[in-house]
């Protein structure tokens, strides 16, 4: 997880380490609340029936067509054929370059724990 978190600002993590990280949540650090403007490269895990608000971490994020609502995309990532992990990508309204992306399992008994990575990209 050490070495993880030394790349975290360049890069983003591939499933299986995602999966890795949420499976063994206990062991890591999980945040009561939401980091204040977390810069690039910093990785957050969090509770979501504790932190409910995990995504108001300060930054503006670009805004759907209604300009009240975050603009996020969903996805699932596999791990080997089987869909594990679901993922929201948000990207910053001030910086397009700045974004965030969070990830927890679609396991039911597992899906309270999201992983919250925020990146910088040169893309």
């Amino acid at each position: 997880f050490e070495k993880l978190k030394a790349e975290a600002a360049s890069r983003w993590f591939r499933p299986n380490e995602i999966y890795a990280v949420l499976a063994n949540h206990e062991r890591f650090k999980v945040h009561a609340q939401p980091i204040d403007k977390p810069v690039s490269g910093t990785i957050v895990l969090y509770d979501r029936k504790v932190v409910r608000n995990f995504r108001k971490d300060g930054h503006n994020w670009k805004k759907k067509k209604d300009g009240k609502t975050v603009q996020e995309a969903h996805e699932k990532l596999k791990i080997g054929n089987e869909e594990r992990v679901h993922v929201y990508y948000a990207r910053g309204e001030d910086n397009p370059n700045f974004f965030r992306r969070c990830y927890w399992l679609l396991d039911k008994e597992a899906e309270r724990i999201v992983l919250v990575h925020y990146r910088q990209t040169s893309e």
